[in-house]
């Protein structure tokens, strides 16, 4: 490469973030002018962020010049104008929908400034607005279930969580919690002074209808995330913004 050409790339990449490769191709095409490749790279890019955004190029002309004419961080800024933070979460993770329901916690524990100590105090939850509380204390819930097990969520704030899941019109499922603790405090009650604490832990975990409580429960799981989603999705207005 003669000195020509590596001036003209480095006057090219002053004026565009562009890569080497990219530079070369734009320069011979304009003739060796960095002004022209620069000015031919950023209706490239124009193009494709008005493609990428839906919006027009006279619109999309703008944020493309405040990014430095960055495609990313311009498709981000205007991202940022046009949905709230939960929405774009939401857009973004919409096919991970665990993984949108964990950001968007987390979104809320900074919005809110609520303080863990590993587990969420649910007084804490009880000052937010429902939508909100009713997500919390149910992503809460089921984070210590995955983490405990189902025989220890049981003892984890359950009738809050039954009073959401019912908020949520999954009665089915709060039924089935329902009977889960009551099949528990069942057994609990009737060999506590006869097992150990491991060995009663052992019968309820080996305790047939107790079990089948719980596959009810697994089978509903499997659908939580989705639910939740839409939860979410109906009152978006609650949600950080």
């Amino acid at each position: 490469m003669d000195p020509t050409q590596i001036q003209a790339i480095q006057q090219l990449r002053s004026l565009i973030p562009v890569g080497l490769r990219h530079a070369q191709a734009l320069l011979e095409r304009c003739a060796g002018n960095p002004q022209q490749a620069a000015e031919h790279y950023k209706n490239e890019l124009l193009q494709v962020l008005a493609s990428k955004s839906g919006l027009p190029l006279e619109q999309a002309r703008e944020p493309l010049h405040n990014a430095g004419y960055d495609l990313g961080r311009a498709l981000s800024a205007i991202e940022e104008a046009r949905f709230t933070l939960t929405q774009r979460i939401l857009r973004k993770h919409h096919r991970d929908k665990g993984r949108a329901l964990d950001l968007i916690a987390q979104a809320i524990e900074v919005a809110e400034q609520l303080q863990r100590q590993y587990w969420l105090a649910f007084e804490q939850l009880e000052r937010l607005a429902p939508a909100p509380r009713c997500f919390m204390m149910l992503h809460e819930w089921l984070a210590f279930e995955g983490w405990e097990g189902f025989d220890s969520a049981l003892h984890f704030h359950l009738p809050q969580i039954i009073a959401q899941f019912r908020h949520l019109r999954l009665d089915a499922l709060a039924d089935t919690l329902e009977q889960a603790d009551q099949r528990q405090k069942h057994l609990r009650a009737s060999h506590a002074g006869s097992d150990s604490p491991t060995a009663l832990a052992a019968r309820i975990n080996q305790d047939p209808l107790f079990n089948s409580h719980q596959d009810a429960y697994d089978r509903y799981r499997a659908l939580l995330d989705e639910r939740l989603f839409e939860w979410v999705e109906q009152h978006i207005r609650q949600f950080p913004a």
